[in-house]
């Protein structure tokens, strides 16, 4: 196998784990028997020390696999020689960082923060506030497909300043999406981007009056979508997010509360920071 492939591969195993962290932590009724088997199926033909070294990086990280942007790791930050860089570029064999060791890698196409700091990260914000604004409530959704209504959470994204070119983020979210769908029970769905460069973990929360097939459970319509964007260093908060989200919303009178505001995004904002006052800190 071509140390290209192994990359590729292993991307997509890093990926297929994280789907399954985030499906547990969603605490979704969903079967994770066909994860595991593609799982299983992904990694038979590893090497048997990359296999041992990824199970090692994937205990203590939820990111084994990094892209370098602007010479540093990102996974651990630390700037890198630029003969190395060179070496990654060319994919002629795998290559660790020397600090963290997770295996490097060069993005064919790579999401950039327009400001590394925006207010929601800032000390005095606490709660759902120091990940998302007002100016990222959607409501109402109004595409009918799954690429229209993430096409309309990325372009907010992007007006707002929180992401520099909304095209590329949409093809990484279907990207995401085409490996298992982050829709769950309830009518929830939590499409997301990791691995962008810069910023802090932001969130956007659109609202469909109708809802549409998102690939959630039996026919399940979806509702309510919860976009993030998720740099490297996050990875970890974001499954902590995702379960207060998940434990929060699965309460039938908060979901209600998001959905009654399907019109008006100031009352959704108000909506949002009431229902996980208690369960996001």
């Amino acid at each position: 196998m071509s140390n290209r492939k192994t990359i590729n591969q292993l991307i997509q195993l890093q990926e297929l784990i994280v789907a399954r962290m985030q499906t547990k932590a969603a605490q979704s009724k969903t079967p994770l028997d066909s994860l595991d088997r593609s799982i299983a199926l992904l990694g038979a033909d590893l090497e048997p020390p990359v296999k041992s070294h990824i199970n090692r990086l994937l205990q203590k990280h939820p990111e084994a696999v990094v892209p370098i942007v602007d010479e540093h790791c990102t996974g651990c930050g630390i700037k890198l020689p630029k003969s190395q860089v060179n070496e990654v570029l060319r994919a002629d064999e795998l290559h660790r960082c020397r600090n963290c060791t997770r295996y490097l890698y060069y993005p064919s196409e790579i999401v950039s923060r327009e400001r590394a700091s925006r207010v929601y990260g800032e000390a005095q914000k606490v709660g759902i506030s120091r990940f998302s604004a007002p100016s990222l409530m959607i409501a109402p959704l109004t595409g009918n497909t799954p690429e229209e209504v993430l096409g309309e959470m990325c372009k907010r994204l992007e007006a707002e300043e929180f992401v520099s070119n909304s095209e590329q983020l949409l093809n990484l979210a279907l990207q995401r999406e085409a490996i298992v769908s982050t829709a769950v029970d309830g009518g929830l769905a939590f499409p997301h981007v990791r691995g962008v460069e810069g910023g802090g973990l932001t969130m956007a929360l659109g609202i469909h009056k109708k809802g549409i097939r998102f690939g959630g459970p039996g026919r399940t319509l979806t509702r309510v979508f919860f976009f993030m964007v998720i740099p490297t260093a996050t990875s970890a908060f974001y499954l902590k997010l995702l379960s207060g989200l998940s434990q929060t919303f699965r309460d039938i009178e908060s979901r209600d509360a998001l959905l009654a505001a399907a019109d008006d995004p100031e009352a959704l904002w108000k909506a949002l920071i009431k229902s996980t006052r208690k369960t996001i800190k």
